[in-house]
């Protein structure tokens, strides 16, 4: 009888043992699935975005090193990076490709900014529907991020200080708005851009923040 009952027990024992581990490996499975199916944002930093209301692009290029026909550029890669490096698995944040940026080059133009500074939004009104949704396809993206603007606002008073200010709409694939925002950080002067890579990461971060928390 007690061999008998020790049988029963081991069983029911291994049994227990077996359930457990089954739900791990299907608790860590999901964790998995559930990672691997982040929401895709394709980021698109427009054209001729860096504004002043002091610095003319001949002066950026004196103070930073950066040749004026690639200000625009390095302002939006570095910001648009350090936003990939601040992701935590909720998104996706993909740059736009060689391809991708032919596509969008066919539509980029015709999008309509207004304001400046924290005001400063993005209008994809103008922007043909079919042209668009075939880029976003082309990058495998339900939404598009753009940077609208890099606004450098000098303040002499009450002290010298200069606010990178950087503006951003997120859309739909269906060209709708979901969010439009700014972040900003400070600086004595211009930077260069090894230097402008590590100062604009925390306001990156908040970017990429508010636009997990859009998509929620």
């Amino acid at each position: 009888m007690e061999s008998t009952y020790n049988v029963f027990f081991g069983k029911l024992l291994l049994t227990a043992v077996l359930c457990c581990y089954s739900a791990g490996v299907s608790q860590a499975k999901n964790k998995r699935d559930g990672n691997s199916h982040a929401t895709n944002v394709l980021m698109l930093g427009l054209n001729d975005n860096v504004r002043s209301n002091y610095f003319p692009k001949v002066m950026i290029t004196e103070e930073t090193g950066i040749t004026e026909d690639r200000i625009d550029e390095e302002y939006n890669t570095i910001i648009m990076d350090n936003i990939m490096a601040a992701n935590n698995g909720a998104c996706k944040f993909i740059p736009a490709s060689v391809t991708v940026e032919t596509s969008a080059h066919k539509w980029a133009g015709l999008i309509k900014v207004n304001g400046e500074g924290d005001e400063c939004y993005s209008d994809l009104t103008p922007v043909p529907a079919d042209e668009y949704r075939k880029t976003l396809d082309m990058a495998e993206a339900e939404y598009l991020l753009a940077i609208n603007q890099h606004y450098l606002k000098w303040q002499e008073t009450p002290m010298h200080t200069l606010f990178y200010i950087v503006s951003y709409t997120l859309f739909d694939k269906d060209k709708n708005e979901i969010y439009r925002g700014s972040s900003y950080f400070t600086s004595m002067n211009l930077e260069r851009p090894e230097k402008l890579r590590k100062i604009s990461g925390k306001t990156s971060s908040r970017i990429a923040a508010s636009v997990i928390n859009q998509l929620k």
